[in-house]
C-alpha cells in the first residue's frame, strides 16, 4: 500500500496559513502592505481582543471590481508577477498571492472594495477559506478587510499565542513600522473601540526630512531627542539613518527599526553593522536607538527567504554591512565629541566614490572603499565639520597633573588630555592605516609561529584564510590540531602580539564575513595600548605638544579605540558661566 499521499486542500491551506500568519500581527502586516501596494494615502486600522476577535483595515487605494474581489481570495492569485523574471524587478510588498488566502483559511473574513469613482462596490465573505457570500455593496473608493475570530478553526495556534498585552504590542509595533517606512501615508489606530494612535501624512521637501518628521512622531520626544542623522547616496544604494549619540543609549534594543525598500525587515548584517559602529562606546546593557531606511535595486536583495518576508538577504552582504557600519562610525566621531559644542542638525553625508554600486551600475565597491569614505556635512564641505576653536593655534601648555593629564590653554578656555588614551588613539590609527595599505603590510616571518588550537577551531580559522590574507595575515595548516602563521602585518613584531592576533579569531568565528577586519582592529587596539605612553610617565613640554599635534591628525581624536575619552574641554563661555560672569572675559 502506498505511503505517500496528496494532502487534502483543506489541510494544505491550513499549513500554508501557518507559515504566513503566525500571529495577529502577521495578518495585520499583510493587510497593511496590500493597502500600500494599492496606492493608499490613508490607512485606518482597528483591532479588538488583541487581534483575535477583530482586525479591520480600511484604505483609500485603487480598490477592486467584482472579478478581482473574487480572485484575490484564491491561492497564488496575484497582480504583481506573471513570469519568473518579475521576481528580480519587484517593487511591491506582496507578490505570491498567499496573504489573503492564508488569512481567510484561519478566520471569518469579509472584504468590501470599490474602484475609485465607481458607483458601487462588491463584498465577499469567507469562512475557513470557503466563500459563503458574495454580492454588491455600497462602498467608498478603496478596500476594507475585516478579519474576525482569527484561528477559530486552529485552536492549537490560539493556545500558542502569548498574552493579550504582548499580542497587542506586536500589532501596534506593526503599524508603527509601516508608518516609519511610509511617511507620506497617514495612519490611524483604534484599539477596542478607542482611538489610540494617529500619524498625519507628512509633506516635506526631501525624503530625509519626511523620515525625520515621522521618526519623531512614532518614537516620541524623549526617544528621538538628539538623534544623529546620516546620509549615503550612491547610484543603486541610498541610506538615511537616524540613531542615538553614544551618550543617549537605551536600555532596550526594541527601538531599532530596519527598513529596506520601505519593508520592515530583520537582517543580521545590518544589526551587526550597528553594533560594530558602537563597539567602542557602549556597555553591554545599553543599546542604540536606530531607524534606518535603505533603498537598493530590487535584484540586490532576496525578500523570499521566509514566507512572512520579514527576513532578507543582500546579494552583497559584506558591502552593505560595511557601508552602514562606516557611515554610523564616522557620524559618531562627531556626535560623541565633548569638545564640539551643540550637535548640528545637518545630516552627515558620505560622498560617492568614482564607481557606483548595484546591479546595472558597475561593480560593487571593495571593502577598502567603504573604510575610506569621505565624511562631510551639508553645512561645510571645505573644513572639518564642527571643529572646536581650540584646534586652531595659538595654544599654551600649562603642565601635567598626577603624571597622567596634560593641561592646555586655547581660545580662552582649557582642555585636558588623558595622555595614555591620546597616545593609544594615535598609535591605533597608525596601525590601521598600515593594515589598509594592502600589499605593503605583510611581512614573512623568519620562523613560522605554531599555534595549537584544536581540530574544529583550526578548520574554522583556515576558512578565513583568504580574508586574513587581504590584511597581511597568512596561515597554513600544521598537523591535525594546529596552524602555522607564516606572515603578518609589519606593525605586529612581537611573537606575543601575533599570538594574541590569531587567537582573537576565535571571538569572531560566528561572523566570518567580517571577522578579518574586526580581528585586525582588535589586535591593533591591543598592541596600541601596550606600546602607548602610560599614566604616570613623565612628558616634556615638547612631548606634550607633539602628542596634541598628532591627535589633531586622527580621524577620531575624541576617544581611544576602547571608547575612553581622550580629553575634556571647558570653553571660555563655560568658564564665565561657572564664575557667574555675564560674558566671557
Amino acid at each position: 500500500m502506498a505511503t505517500i499521499r496528496r494532502l487534502a486542500p483543506s489541510v494544505s491551506s491550513l499549513i500554508a496559513a501557518g507559515e504566513v500568519v503566525e500571529r495577529p500581527a502577521s495578518a495585520l502586516k499583510e493587510l497593511i502592505e496590500n493597502a500600500l501596494d494599492a496606492g493608499a494615502r490613508r490607512i485606518s486600522v482597528e483591532f479588538a481582543g488583541a487581534g483575535k476577535s477583530l482586525i479591520r483595515v480600511s484604505d483609500d487605494g485603487r480598490g477592486m471590481d467584482r472579478e478581482d474581489c473574487a480572485l484575490c481570495l484564491e491561492r497564488h492569485a496575484t497582480s504583481k508577477i506573471s513570469t519568473l523574471g518579475d521576481l528580480d524587478r519587484l517593487a511591491t510588498f506582496g507578490f505570491r498571492g498567499e496573504a489573503l488566502f492564508a488569512i481567510a483559511a484561519v478566520s471569518k473574513l469579509a472584504l468590501t472594495s470599490a474602484c475609485q469613482g465607481a458607483k458601487g462596490g462588491w463584498r465577499v465573505e469567507a469562512q475557513a477559506g470557503e466563500v459563503v457570500k458574495s454580492g454588491p455593496a455600497p462602498a467608498p473608493g478603496g478596500t476594507t478587510v475585516e478579519v474576525r475570530d482569527l484561528f477559530f478553526n486552529t485552536p492549537a495556534r490560539l493556545r500558542f499565542l502569548r498574552s493579550d498585552a504582548f499580542e497587542s504590542s506586536r500589532l501596534i509595533q506593526t503599524l508603527e513600522e509601516a508608518a516609519l517606512a511610509n511617511p507620506e501615508t497617514g495612519f490611524s489606530l483604534k484599539t477596542d473601540g478607542r482611538k489610540s494612535l494617529s500619524f498625519a501624512p507628512v509633506k516635506a521637501k526631501s525624503p530625509l526630512e519626511a523620515f525625520r518628521t515621522r521618526v519623531k512622531a512614532v518614537l516620541g520626544a524623549e526617544a528621538s531627542e538628539g538623534l544623529v542623522s546620516a546620509v549615503c547616496e550612491r547610484p543603486g544604494f541610498k541610506a538615511w539613518l537616524f540613531f542615538s549619540p553614544a551618550d543617549r543609549l537605551a536600555a532596550t534594543r526594541s527601538l531599532q527599526h530596519w527598513l529596506v525598500n520601505k519593508r520592515p525587515v530583520q537582517s543580521r548584517a545590518l544589526q551587526s553593522a550597528l553594533y560594530r559602529a558602537f563597539r567602542d562606546t557602549r556597555t553591554k546593557d545599553r543599546h542604540p536607538v536606530c531607524v534606518a531606511h535603505l533603498a537598493l535595486a530590487p535584484d540586490q536583495l532576496d525578500v523570499n527567504v521566509h514566507p512572512g518576508k520579514r527576513e532578507i538577504r543582500f546579494k552583497s552582504e559584506r558591502e552593505v554591512h560595511d557601508a552602514v557600519a562606516v557611515l554610523i562610525e564616522r557620524a559618531l566621531i562627531q556626535s560623541r565629541s565633548p569638545l564640539m559644542g551643540s550637535l548640528t542638525s545637518a545630516p552627515i553625508v558620505v560622498s560617492s566614490p568614482a564607481h557606483a554600486y548595484g546591479a546595472g551600475h558597475g561593480p560593487a565597491p571593495h571593502h577598502d572603499d567603504f573604510l575610506n569614505l569621505e565624511l562631510r556635512t551639508s553645512e561645510s564641505l571645505s573644513t572639518r565639520p564642527g571643529d572646536p576653536a581650540w584646534w586652531r593655534a595659538p595654544y599654551r601648555y600649562l603642565g601635567q597633573i598626577e603624571g597622567s593629564f596634560l593641561v592646555f590653554e586655547a581660545a580662552g578656555g582649557l582642555f585636558v588630555l588623558d595622555q595614555h588614551a591620546a597616545a593609544e588613539r594615535i598609535l591605533f590609527e597608525k596601525y590601521m592605516a598600515a593594515l589598509r595599505r594592502r600589499g605593503q603590510a605583510a611581512q614573512p616571518l623568519m620562523l613560522p609561529l605554531a599555534l595549537e588550537i584544536g581540530a574544529s577551531r583550526r578548520a574554522e580559522v583556515l576558512a578565513l584564510k583568504d580574508s586574513l590574507a587581504e590584511l597581511g595575515f597568512e596561515v597554513e595548516p600544521f598537523g591535525k590540531t594546529a596552524i602555522h602563521l607564516t606572515a603578518a602585518p609589519a606593525v605586529f613584531r612581537k611573537a606575543s602580539d601575533l599570538k594574541d592576533v590569531v587567537l582573537r579569531l576565535l571571538d569572531y568565528l560566528e561572523d566570518p564575513a567580517h571577522a578579518a577586519f574586526d580581528v585586525a582592529r582588535g589586535a591593533a587596539a591591543t598592541v596600541a595600548c601596550k606600546r602607548s605612553v602610560k599614566a604616570h610617565d613623565p612628558l616634556t613640554q615638547e612631548g606634550a605638544l607633539r602628542l596634541l599635534e598628532d591627535l589633531k591628525d586622527c580621524a577620531d581624536g575624541t576617544a581611544c579605540p576602547h571608547g575612553r575619552p581622550t580629553m575634556l574641554a571647558i570653553s571660555r563661555d563655560e568658564l564665565a558661566r561657572r564664575f557667574d560672569r555675564s560674558g566671557a572675559p
